[in-house]
């Protein structure tokens, strides 16, 4: 270890997971989280039904959303997607922020992401399309291009006010090929080996699935072990069914996303497909 730093050992390197933290309210007695993701502007996009998610969530007091990717379609020369039959990426962009800013404006956004159509103009120019829809948003604090760790405080229990709920949820674009169910779960349960969290969040795929799981953790202040309950799920998209998705052989997706539901006056976390 000669001439090596203490911060150089993998044991004790920092992080490079973007942390943000946002707490719901003291007094709320559930808040809801629904996806969105995979919009794909600019191809096929639904643009009714997105709004009908949109409008939901601004007039749901207790519903708010993370933005998990591929906002944008992006097709670029050498992509998989139809690059002449979609809207200019400029177009596309200016399009976004119109839509999203009601969500913003509304106090409802929680985090962003980038997809993997967004990264074929990050590889190809160095332009990080959603950190400029943040940054015209105003929130540039919610964004990160690889993957979120969000912090999620709801309420609190019987115990007072002094005895708030915390909730941990991490985020991924996600990586999956999108044909078959078993390679998406295998994909979202694979997240858990990377970070402990009650709610683990991923798209990419456009399907929609979820299932649970119950894990034991050790408690070293009370030498014991606790059971800790794990909620995965994969958002779909609001692209429709044409095109690529027609010739690559994939099955139509249910357009939309779950419903995750954290309660505010227990410990727990749900979802509703």
């Amino acid at each position: 270890m000669e001439g090596r730093k203490g911060g150089d050992i993998i044991g004790e390197q920092k992080p490079r997971i973007k942390v943000i933290s946002h707490d719901l309210g003291v007094d709320r007695e559930k808040a809801f989280i629904v996806p969105l993701s995979d919009l794909h502007i600019g191809d096929n996009f639904n643009e009714k039904k997105f709004i009908a998610y949109r409008d939901w969530i601004i007039n749901e007091p207790d519903a708010f959303t993370v933005l998990n990717g591929d906002i944008l379609d992006m097709s670029i020369m050498g992509s998989v997607g139809d690059t002449y039959a979609v809207e200019r990426p400029r177009q596309q962009r200016k399009y976004a922020v119109e839509l999203l800013r009601p969500l913003v404006e509304a106090g409802k956004v929680l985090a962003y992401l980038e997809g993997n159509h967004e990264r074929r103009v990050i590889k190809s120019t160095d332009e990080f399309p959603g950190e400029t829809i943040c940054e015209l948003l105003g929130i540039p604090e919610l964004y990160d291009a690889d993957g979120i760790m969000l912090f999620l405080t709801v309420g609190h229990d019987k115990k007072g006010i002094k005895s708030r709920i915390c909730y941990t949820a991490y985020m991924l674009h996600g990586w999956s090929g999108g044909k078959q169910w078993g390679g998406l779960a295998n994909a979202l349960e694979s997240m858990s080996k990377s970070i402990v969290a009650d709610v683990y969040i991923i798209s990419h795929a456009h399907k929609k699935i979820a299932f649970s799981r119950m894990t034991l953790i050790p408690d070293t202040r009370t030498k014991s072990l606790r059971w800790k309950k794990q909620l995965f799920f994969s958002s779909s998209s609001f692209q429709d069914w044409n095109g690529y998705a027609i010739r690559g052989g994939f099955s139509p997706s249910t357009l939309g996303s779950q419903r995750l539901r954290l309660s505010g006056q227990h410990f727990d976390a749900h979802c509703s497909i």
